[in-house]
């Protein structure tokens, strides 16, 4: 989907960048500290201050997937991918390897943050493409127009869309044809010619 509006939540206020995400910041830190583990370690740091900072990396990387397995396994009473991935790390240090215990929590917390911000833009896409549809449309009922909002429409209604109009909901044209304006669904630049028989998507304008 790529419409001007995927970067705005349905309130009309935009998403915040991955700068401002707290699992996205968290998760950079625990590779900062990693890195800082790994090259100080090259440079002749003590081994107990290198083990510190990939305690840090480990502890700040994991804390929100591993509470959120935790989570799971206490409500859901299941063990989820993130449980282990934290006996994994846990059994690293145990055995002496934070550096690599270090690594596994960065790359899944990087992932998790990943996937995380990704939904939630989707999210706020689909919200914003709900807030281009119109709120009303006009219907023919008993051989007459009448206005109704959107959410009364029932599958096999007749509606009419007028030049410079949102279509209300999908649908398919009956009668007529026209230009329609799909940029907010599609991202398509130049509108789209539909006839009789054409399927029309919810919040594109008619030309």
């Amino acid at each position: 989907m790529a419409c001007p509006s995927c970067d705005a939540v349905a309130n009309g206020q935009p998403m915040p960048p991955p700068w401002r995400n707290l699992q996205v910041v968290t998760s950079a830190l625990s590779g900062l500290l990693l890195a800082i583990g790994f090259f100080g370690s090259m440079l002749g740091i003590s081994p107990l201050l290198e083990t510190g900072f990939y305690l840090l990396s480990v502890f700040i990387g994991g804390w929100y997937f591993i509470k959120e397995g935790l989570e799971t396994l206490l409500e859901e009473h299941q063990i989820g991918i993130e449980i282990l991935m934290a006996v994994a790390a846990v059994t690293a240090g145990l055995l002496g390897q934070w550096a690599e215990a270090a690594m596994l929590v960065f790359l899944y917390s990087i992932s998790e943050a990943a996937e995380g911000y990704t939904e939630e833009r989707t999210r706020n896409a689909i919200r914003a493409l709900m807030e281009l549809a119109p709120k009303t449309a006009l219907v023919i009922r008993d051989n007459q127009e009448i206005v109704i909002p959107a959410e009364e429409l029932r599958v096999g209604d007749i509606f009419i869309v007028k030049p410079g109009e949102a279509v209300a909901t999908d649908g398919e044209i009956i009668e007529g044809h026209s230009s329609l304006n799909q940029a907010p669904v599609t991202g398509e630049s130049v509108p789209v010619e539909k006839n009789t028989g054409d399927l029309v998507f919810a919040a594109t304008l008619n030309g």
